[in-house]
């Protein structure tokens, strides 16, 4: 029998996206993201567009489940993520009106977009912690 790995076994995901991390030529990353990142997370749109938020991505393997253990040449291309809202205020106060299936955002790091991403599917988000 094979155990499915996750990031974070312990915790549950708040949801899903999908995820494209932008290549050098638009201004992204020049190597690609690991599993552990902490992203600041801003909304493409809305009251919320101009605010950062710390989420962790946990890269998976759709086929699978398995989060990533090696991380493989992923620059441009769209890749999977289980998203963990890390403050809990702002999981309830923002992302719980705010996080739909479909809902745009960026990653960024510093004051750079490093990729874009799309809710796919909301998974723990209403749960109590």
């Amino acid at each position: 029998m094979t155990t499915s790995y996750r990031l974070y076994d312990d915790r549950r995901d708040d949801f899903e996206a999908r995820i494209r991390i932008l290549t050098e030529e638009e201004g992204g990353r020049n190597y690609p993201p690991y599993n552990g990142i902490r992203w600041d997370f801003r909304y493409a749109t809305g009251e919320n567009s101009k605010v950062c938020f710390m989420l962790y991505p946990d890269f998976y393997y759709p086929e699978t489940g398995d989060s990533w253990r090696e991380m493989p040449v992923t620059i441009g291309e769209w890749l999977f993520a289980r998203m963990y809202c890390i403050v809990p205020e702002t999981r309830i106060r923002v992302h719980q009106k705010q996080v739909r299936p479909g809902t745009s955002f960026y990653c960024v790091e510093g004051n750079r977009i490093v990729a874009e991403g799309t809710v796919t599917r909301i998974t723990g988000l209403f749960e109590e912690r």
